[in-house]
């Protein structure tokens, strides 16, 4: 019996011992793999601004940071879409132009899935973006920026409406939601019109008229439940002739950012 005592003993403080040299790794809901092919092939290649790497829940992931040339406590977070990176399309001419604008501009890689996952899955991803987001506005706040708006788009749409209403006391200037979608049979992350019954910030809602219909088919339901909760610093703006990504079409959209941004 002592001897069968003295064994498990052994065995915990083992345990114990084995854990403080190599300590569990952190859960993610992101393909940490996927995340470090963008990183691999982002990195280098930055041009505007430089890399930094941000912590969220003990995992460390890649952001790009711009700082404006003269000073300013204005900041834009960027959230880019599903299954892409911080770099991608016009979300790295947003991050560019806007920081030659006078913004501090920081682009957060968000967590991603494998290549073929639904969009219905990613409602599974959205703690851990929000816990992002919350490392980004540490980072700018560190740099003296006190106005922080988020700009989002497609499923980074869904990601910046659901962490405001979700976190209505984080002292946010407002938000940009682009191309945001929706996903009737996902989890309540994926429906916006939720989202934006509980906000009560300066709101930019930006689509294009040729956009998926998972955007244009719920813009109405976005807009009755802006109305609905009495915000009246929502503001829906549709783009004629752009698609989901603003093909042709990104100084419409650069310019209606810039303008919404100067009326708040």
């Amino acid at each position: 019996m002592r001897l069968h005592l003295f064994a498990h003993c052994i065995i915990f403080f083992l345990g114990i011992f084995v854990m403080g040299i190599f300590p569990a790794r952190a859960a993610s809901t992101s393909d940490l793999a996927r995340e470090k092919l963008w990183a691999d092939e982002i990195v280098d290649a930055v041009v505007v601004g430089n890399p930094v790497w941000l912590t969220a829940d003990k995992v460390k992931f890649l952001s790009l940071y711009a700082k404006p040339s003269a000073p300013s406590r204005r900041g834009i977070i960027l959230v880019h879409g599903r299954g892409v990176h911080p770099a991608w399309g016009f979300i790295e001419n947003l991050r560019i132009d806007f920081s030659e604008m006078g913004w501090h501009t920081l682009s957060l890689q968000m967590p991603i899935l494998r290549a073929d996952a639904p969009l219905a899955a990613y409602g599974v991803t959205f703690p851990e973006a929000f816990d992002r987001i919350d490392s980004g506005i540490k980072y700018l706040k560190k740099h003296g920026v006190t106005h922080i708006i988020l700009i989002g788009h497609s499923t980074g749409a869904l990601t910046v409406m659901d962490y405001l209403s979700g976190r209505p006391q984080t002292p946010l200037a407002g938000i940009v939601a682009i191309g945001t979608t929706s996903v009737n049979n996902g989890n309540a992350y994926m429906q916006p019109q939720l989202s934006v019954a509980k906000i009560h910030r300066p709101v930019l809602d930006i689509f294009g008229s040729e956009d998926v219909s998972e955007v244009v088919d719920f813009a109405p339901a976005r807009l009755r439940a802006a109305k609905a909760a009495g915000n009246n610093h929502y503001t829906q703006i549709r783009v004629q002739g752009a698609d989901h990504f603003f093909s042709d079409k990104y100084d419409d959209l650069k310019d209606d950012i810039a303008r919404w941004l100067a009326r708040n």
